[in-house]
């Protein structure tokens, strides 16, 4: 069994540190692509005042540049808080080369420093492979990153926050328990309320063919063709021997 963060989990689990507020919104979309590259859009509504402690608008944008400065592979390519009615809006856009540049960063000694909350809140995934297959699963347990908070959630609250996490995959997923499937099968969506969150860890799965990227494909069409040739070459000096044979009893 090996284990595989969720796309940009390292990061999450950081800004997971600015976001541990008693009311929030998360909305995570990712795209994964058939070269094995891959780009997310991750959305975070929290209550205004939460970003006293991440020093502001700017010191919150500052935090992410630096979370995602010390994961190699990762780029990002926008951030930004905006404030209105006493909530902060946070949107982050990233993007990688590699989904493979993230295998086994959970293991990590800087991701086991996290907090509990934030490896909480960022989830833990297992992944396992079957063959060309992939069996993807995170498991996010809000009650147990925001501990004592959770009393101070009312009911409305409970009811209007939500979590959605969607992937869109380079081919249909042979197997899920997203809340709802779209595009042929390739984008799959969960989307759990707050309360629901609450009560039970919000658990993400599917399976999936792994993406193979083009350059591989071609690797192997050349492979066969060298294939090919080889053996007619082979098929053609042993006919070349056959009428050598004839010849000589000739």
């Amino acid at each position: 069994m090996r284990k595989l963060p969720a796309l940009f989990t390292r990061f999450l689990a950081g800004l997971a540190c600015f976001l541990l507020a008693a009311c929030f919104d998360i909305r995570e979309e990712v795209w994964i692509h058939r070269n094995g590259s891959g780009h997310a859009k991750l959305n975070y509504t929290i209550p205004e005042s939460a970003l006293l402690f991440a020093g502001g608008q700017e010191g919150l944008q500052e935090k992410v540049r630096e979370l995602v400065a010390s994961q190699p592979g990762i780029r990002l390519d926008a951030v930004a808080v905006t404030t209105g009615n006493d909530e902060a809006k946070i949107e982050v856009k990233l993007s990688t080369d590699s989904m493979l540049s993230l295998v086994d960063l959970q293991e990590s000694d800087a991701f086991q420093k996290l907090p509990n909350a934030a490896s909480n809140i960022a989830g833990t995934v297992v992944v396992k492979l079957r063959g060309l297959d992939i069996d993807f699963t995170r498991t996010v347990k809000v009650r147990e990153a925001l501990g004592f908070a959770i009393l101070t959630i009312g009911g409305q609250d409970r009811a209007n926050r939500s979590l959605e996490y969607i992937i869109h995959l380079p081919k249909a997923a042979k197997e899920s328990n997203a809340s709802s499937v779209a595009d042929g099968g390739k984008t799959l969506v969960w989307k759990s309320t707050l309360g629901e969150a609450l009560s039970k860890p919000v658990v993400t799965r599917f399976r999936a063919g792994l993406p193979i990227p083009w350059y591989a494909h071609v690797a192997v069409g050349l492979l066969l063709l060298g294939i090919v040739l080889l053996v007619l070459r082979i098929r053609r000096k042993r006919r070349q021997r056959r009428e050598d044979a004839c010849m000589v009893d000739l």
